[in-house]
């Protein structure tokens, strides 16, 4: 009867323990962001990105992940998003982008992932957004090459020199 009080005394100390240990997606996770990082990528977990008609409706927010391929211009260029997700037509009021980019993310798109949702432009850099689903450390160094095809393809990281 000692041994199983013992047993039990020292399982209830070891369990706060284990609930601090990370589990193994969340070990996942930081081994690709630290990959991410190393592509030169920053990474951010936010809202992903809504189509009008799902604002119009107030779904509920789904939460994803940006990465940033950051972008130095002198003078900025026009911000634009393009979805990688079939939205209809009319569905949303989002700012195209050029034909020239258009075609460039069409080459390179098969890099992406299956859960990328949208590609967007902003002073700051292009981001893209997706939800980290099946992801490792090959499907980051693919986003990275898709997203410096896309700048150093489109001029995104020249304006003004």
């Amino acid at each position: 009867m000692a041994w199983l009080i013992g047993f039990a005394v020292i399982g209830f100390m070891l369990a706060p323990i284990m609930w601090i240990l990370p589990s193994r997606r969340q070990s996942q996770q930081v081994a690709v962001r630290a990959a991410a990082r190393a592509h030169g990528l920053s990474v951010k977990v936010v809202a992903m990105p809504k189509s009008r008609r799902e604002r119009v409706r107030r779904e509920e927010d789904v939460f994803g992940v940006c990465y940033t391929r950051a972008v130095h211009n002198k003078k900025p260029l026009p911000s634009w998003k393009y979805w990688l997700l079939d939205i209809p037509e009319g569905e949303d009021d989002v700012q195209p982008c050029s034909s020239q980019i258009a075609s460039i993310i069409t080459e390179v798109r098969s890099l992406l992932p299956a859960d990328a949702t949208m590609l967007e432009f902003t002073p700051i850099g292009l981001h893209v957004y997706w939800r980290e689903c099946q992801a490792d450390e090959q499907v980051v160094a693919n986003i990275a090459s898709c997203l410096n095809t896309i700048v150093e393809k489109g001029r995104l990281d020249s304006a003004g020199k």
